[in-house]
C-alpha cells in the first residue's frame, strides 16, 4: 500500500492554464507601456527644440512668475552659506515654452557656479539646482540634486546627490573637485548668465559635432536631436534610472520649500 504522499507524487503536474494566460498578457501590457512611452520619449528627443542661450532675461519682485517655495528656500540657503547672488532670471514669455525662474550665485573663490531653477511646463514641473565648474582640461564637473540625463558629448561630466539640500550639494561637488586631477577656473562674477550658457553653448556645439543634434536656425542658439541623438539619449535615460536606484533612500529626504520652518 502507497504511503498518501506517494499518490500525489506520482501524478503528473498539470499547470493552471488561467494562470499562465493571465501572466502572458500582463507581461505583454508591461512591455507594451515600456514600449510606448520610449517611443513617446524618443518623438519628444526630435522634436524638442532646447535654447541654449538667450532664453531668460533678468527679473525682479514682482517676479513674472510665482516663485517656488523650492526656489525661494534654496535662494536663501545659498546666501546663508555664503554664495553671493549674482541674479536673477525668468524666461522670456515669447522664447522658451518652459516658464520659470533662475537665480545665479558665485563661490567666493569664483570656482563654482550655482544655478538655482524653478520651471514648468504643461503639468511637468522642474525644481533644482545645479552646480558648475570649468577645468582647466577643458572638462565641466557638474552636480545637482535632481536626477537627469548624462552629457551625451563628454563635456559635462554630471553627478547627481538626490534631494541634497546646498550644504550637503556643496560638500559633494568641492568634494568632486578635490579629485578631479585638475584645476579649477574661475568664473567672471561680472557675466554670470554669459558664463552659464557658455557651457551649454558648448556642450550644444559638441552634440552636432557628433551627429548628435542639429543648429536651428542660422542664429545657431538652440538645436534639435538627430534620431541617433534621441536614440543615445534614450539609452542614457536608461542607464541612468540604474544608478538613480543606489540613491533610493533619499528619495524620502525632504526638499527645500518642504521642510518644517521652510
Amino acid at each position: 500500500m502507497q504511503a498518501p504522499g506517494a499518490l500525489f507524487l506520482n501524478q503528473p503536474f498539470s499547470p493552471d492554464p488561467l494562470r499562465a494566460d493571465f501572466m502572458f498578457y500582463v507581461m505583454l501590457g508591461v512591455i507594451g507601456v515600456v514600449g510606448s512611452f520610449l517611443l513617446f520619449f524618443f518623438i519628444v528627443c526630435l522634436c524638442e527644440r532646447q535654447r541654449l542661450t538667450g532664453d531668460v532675461e533678468p527679473a525682479s519682485e514682482p517676479f513674472p512668475y510665482p516663485p517656488a517655495p523650492y526656489w525661494t528656500a534654496t535662494r536663501d540657503d545659498a546666501m546663508k552659506y555664503g554664495l553671493q547672488h549674482a541674479g536673477d532670471f525668468a524666461t522670456r514669455k515669447k522664447s522658451s515654452v518652459v516658464k520659470g525662474l533662475l537665480s545665479l550665485f558665485v563661490s567666493r573663490d569664483r570656482q563654482v557656479l550655482a544655478a538655482i531653477v524653478c520651471g514648468s511646463f504643461a503639468a511637468a514641473k522642474t525644481r533644482k539646482t545645479i552646480l558648475r565648474s570649468r577645468l582647466a582640461t577643458g572638462r565641466i564637473l557638474e552636480s545637482s540634486d535632481e536626477g537627469g540625463i548624462e552629457d551625451l558629448s563628454g563635456v559635462v561630466e554630471r553627478a547627481v546627490l538626490i534631494n541634497a539640500g546646498i550644504s550637503e550639494l556643496m560638500a559633494f561637488h568641492l568634494q568632486r573637485l578635490q579629485t578631479s586631477g585638475s584645476t579649477a577656473l574661475a568664473f567672471d562674477a561680472q557675466a554670470p548668465l554669459q558664463e552659464y550658457e557658455r557651457i551649454d553653448m558648448e556642450r550644444g556645439a559638441r552634440w552636432v559635432l557628433l551627429g548628435l543634434a542639429r543648429w536651428v536656425g542660422p542664429e545657431r542658439a538652440a538645436i534639435r536631436m538627430t534620431p541617433r541623438g534621441a536614440f543615445a539619449t534614450m539609452k542614457k535615460l536608461i542607464n541612468q534610472t540604474q544608478k538613480m536606484k543606489n540613491q533610493h533612500q533619499r528619495i524620502h529626504i525632504r526638499r527645500a520649500g518642504s521642510r518644517p520652518g521652510d
